[in-house]
Formats: C-alpha cells, structure tokens, sequence
C-alpha cells in the first residue's frame, strides 16, 4: 500500500525535531507500507529577517529523513495575518506534486490549511483521505475565523479521522464528524530508545551531583510550553527542598525566541544557581536526562499528545504534568506521577507531591512498553485497510 502524508508539522534537516512525532508514526508505519511525504515549507519575501525563519531557505527542496523520502515545497503566506491565503497558497503548491505521485491514500497529520488542499487531492484523484487531529488548537475553537470554518466543513468529509484523545473524539464528533467515521488512537513512544537506566550511572554520564534532587523539564522555548510558571514557583520548592535543581533542555527552534524573557525570570528570581538551560539535546541522549531526574515536569498550557511526557514515563521518570491534551490519558495511574491544575500552584503542589513519595521506576517503565510506536503503527494500518477496501 503506497501512503501519501502530507503535513504542515513534519521535521527536516535544519529542525530535526519540529513536528517529530508525526515522522516517529511514519516511520512506524513505513514496516507496513509505502510512505512518501510532502511538507510545504512557508515563504515571503525578506523572511531572513524575521528570527522564527531566517533558516528556512536552508531546507532542501527534497531530502531523505531516516528513510522517509520528504518533498518541502513552498508556499507563499503573510506572517499572523490574512491566514485565509494560507489554505488556498498550501493548496495550490501541494496538488501539482501530488498529483505526479502513485499511492491509495492521502494521510494528512495536521488540520489547517492541510485539509483544503487533501480534500480538493481527493476529489481529483478519487482517493480517500484521513485526518489525524493531534490537539484542542488543531481545531481552532476558541476564534470564529475562516480557518475554524474551513476545519469544521471539511473534518466531516474527510474518509476517517484518527483523534489521539478521548476528548478529541467528542470535539470532532460536535463538530459534525461520525461516530462511525472517527478512533482514537494515542501517540506511541520509542521504546527502544527509551527505557529504564539506573539514575545514578545517568547522572554519572551527564556529570550531575547525586545528591541533587532533579527536576528537567523538555520542550521548545515558547510561551505555551509555561517554564515561566515553573520558574516562578522555584524559589518555593526551594524553600522545602532546599537542593532542588532545575534542568530545562530545549531551543528556541522555528518558534521564536522566548529564551531571553526566561533568563529575565531566571534573575529575577534570583534563581541562576538553581537553574541551568542545557539547549536542544539530540533524541539519543535524552534517556539520560529521563533516567537521571528524580521527576520530569510538564508545564505546558496546551499541548496535543505530548511525546516527552510518555519519553518520560517509558523510562520509569515519575513525573507532574498540567492537565493539557492527552495527558489525563496518558498520566491515569497514581504510580506513576501527578496530574496538575493547569497552572502555577498545580505545578508546585504537584511537585511537592511527588518529591514526598517512593516511585517503583522500573513498574513504570514496564508499564510503558504497551505503548509502542509498532503498536500505534499496527493501528492505523488496520485503518488504511478499512478504507481502501470499503
């Protein structure tokens, strides 16, 4: 079966992981099938002068990332505004390519302006298309705009849409999308990539004091992902735990630099001691990270299916995380961690908890091993089988 993925969110060259969660089903998905991806890349004039994408004329027009063949074409937009252009734009630089490849399923993994462009695909060709719906945002609620009413006319046409949450499922189904027509099927973890070490031969590895509680926290250095907050309620859990350090790993990446305001915090708060911002570290030796913190705290204000968090739990971390996206799903059992009020004292009560208690780590990891990208990979196989055949 010959599968074409088109998204918005995918990785390349100069952001590796930008999206990075769809290319890990992909790749899952490529043991069964064919997959051949196209991932517009946004283009206007003097965008070098603009931080978020000074680097986006390094990516390549095609390139092969761990063996997926990706196309980035561009697309012409207005940065924030007259977002309307955007579907028609995606559209009109997507189709000509489209249609000079063979494959019996249009896969697209983001919403906006995907859907235009896969919906107006599948009427050309006559292949069916599903729609994966990866957040609360994905569906752009929370503003009466062209976009939200291009998602909510054409989510119910699409073939099936594969939601990665419960809640998701019920949004997409007031939305208009079938009951019959719509799954849940969550994001999966790389096991073998992540599992249980013993933290002190981590901590040994990355050259942390092992008497240190430890606290790391992963993500891009945006806004939504409330490091702030976490930063804002250190001085307290210092105030209990006097030897707690805070490790946040991640880069300011395509989304803006929000790291400066956070060093701001950092000061303010008189905290520079306590708290060390390591950067973007690559997949392979973030286990070490996992395996070497006492918890792994997810701050966000909003997130779809956070990958971190189940990178996390897959090596036994305990871990606190806001109660955003999928997380009540992912985080429903006491043993392994502390689901959050989505704000700053919900992340310090949180914390406190989990400091206050023992974690069998190893029951954690175990119990993680269910969740494999294979697995996910298996499901959706199922899915694309239905389709093509009904």
């Amino acid at each position: 079966m010959r599968i074409l993925a088109i998204s918005y969110l995918f990785p390349n060259s100069i952001y590796p992981n930008y999206g990075i969660f769809v290319h890990n089903r992909l790749k899952a998905l490529q043991k069964y099938c064919d997959i051949k991806v196209i991932n517009p890349i946004p283009y206007f004039p003097m965008y070098h002068s603009f931080y978020r994408y000074k680097n986006y004329n390094l990516i390549p027009k095609i390139e092969n990332l761990k063996g997926i063949e990706t196309i980035h074409p561009r697309f012409f937009f207005i940065p924030r505004f007259f977002k309307s252009i955007d579907a028609f734009s995606f559209a009109a630089n997507i189709i000509p390519i489209a249609l000079n490849q063979k494959f019996d399923i249009i896969d697209l993994h983001w919403t906006y302006p995907d859907i235009f462009a896969g919906y107006l695909l599948s009427k050309l060709t006559g292949k069916k298309f599903i729609v994966t719906v990866r957040g609360h945002e994905a569906l752009y609620l929370d503003e009466i705009s062209f976009r939200q009413k291009i998602i909510k006319s054409f989510l119910k046409k699409a073939d099936f849409v594969i939601a990665l949450s419960s809640k998701l499922k019920e949004l997409c189904i007031k939305n208009g999308v079938s009951n019959k027509k719509i799954d849940v099927i969550p994001n999966g973890v790389d096991t073998k990539a992540f599992y249980y070490i013993d933290k002190s031969l981590c901590r040994r590895h990355l050259n942390i004091n092992l008497k240190e509680r430890v606290i790391i926290s992963i993500g891009s250095l945006t806004y939504g992902k409330g490091f702030d907050r976490l930063i804002n309620v250190f001085p307290q859990i210092l105030k209990s735990y006097s030897d707690t350090r805070l490790y946040i790993i991640g880069s300011s990446g395509p989304a803006g630099d929000y790291k400066k305001d956070l060093i701001k915090l950092v000061n303010k708060n008189g905290l520079a001691n306590h708290i060390n911002f390591i950067g973007e570290v690559p997949n392979q030796n973030l286990v070490f990270w996992y395996n070497a913190a006492d918890v792994f705290c997810l701050s966000s204000r909003s997130e779809g299916s956070p990958n971190v968090l189940n990178e996390a739990l897959s090596c036994g971390c305990p871990s606190v995380a806001t109660d955003v996206g999928t997380v009540s799903e992912i985080l429903k059992n006491e043993f392994m961690g502390i689901i959050s009020p989505n704000n700053k004292e919900g992340l310090f009560a949180g914390i406190l908890n989990v400091f206050s208690k023992n974690y069998d780590r190893t029951k954690i990891a175990k119990y993680m091993e269910q969740f494999s990208w294979d697995l996910c990979a298996q499901k959706v196989m199922k899915i694309y089988e239905n389709i093509v055949s009904s």
